[in-house]
């Protein structure tokens, strides 16, 4: 059935061209770093940014069958293919879908500093993706970012600083690499700024 889905996602140009079980290999990668970073916590939730296609949500979703999850794509169409998907998985007890800018999510109280992980796979450059990510997150909480291969110092910044996160793990599973960062302070407080404003505008 997830095969089926993330085929169908293909098709209508939601997910990469790389063959399907090459977007499952990567979301792996998220899954191990969760693993790695979850202190053996079996429950919690986890936040998705820009889902897109469903990678990595829906293949965390089936792993991670405790878990509860927020996915967030601000185009219609896209959202509209995730709420099909998850009930086709029969997970809709346990899995939101928004279709919304995460700027805006992240400032409704429900949200705001509640996510154990974020996870984000081609969100946006650093800087956009710590913004976004920065409110959602509890204290000490982690963002997983998928990384171009060979580019290990995207982070190295001292304006990260401003959102509280810090980086803290750089691994490679496969022939993917996941930068994994921490909230270890509380972010500025206008952060993130208004939708669109990160991107037109960057911290760094």
């Amino acid at each position: 059935m997830l095969h089926e889905i993330l085929k169908k996602a293909q098709e209508l140009n939601f997910l990469g061209n790389p063959p399907i079980d090459d977007h499952i290999r990567n979301a792996n990668g998220f899954f191990q770093a969760i693993q790695n970073f979850s202190n053996g916590t079996n429950e919690g939730r986890i936040y998705d940014l820009g889902s897109g296609g469903g990678v990595p949500a829906l293949i965390l979703i089936q792993k991670l069958e405790k878990w509860s999850f927020v996915l967030m794509e601000r185009k219609e169409k896209r959202a509209n293919f995730l709420l099909e998907a998850i009930k086709m998985l029969n997970v809709e007890a346990r899995v939101e879908v928004i279709c919304d800018e995460v700027e805006n999510v992240a400032r409704v109280q429900k949200y705001e500093c509640s996510a154990d992980f974020i996870t984000a796979r081609a969100f946006g450059p650093p800087a956009v993706t710590a913004e976004n990510a920065c409110r959602l997150l509890k204290k000490d909480g982690f963002l997983v970012v998928s990384e171009p291969p060979e580019e290990t110092n995207r982070w190295t910044h001292e304006k990260l600083s401003l959102t509280g996160l810090t980086p803290v793990k750089y691994l490679q599973f496969q022939d993917s690499t996941f930068q994994v960062l921490q909230l270890v302070n509380t972010p500025k407080d206008n952060l993130p700024r208004k939708p669109g404003t990160p991107r037109k505008r960057p911290l760094w």
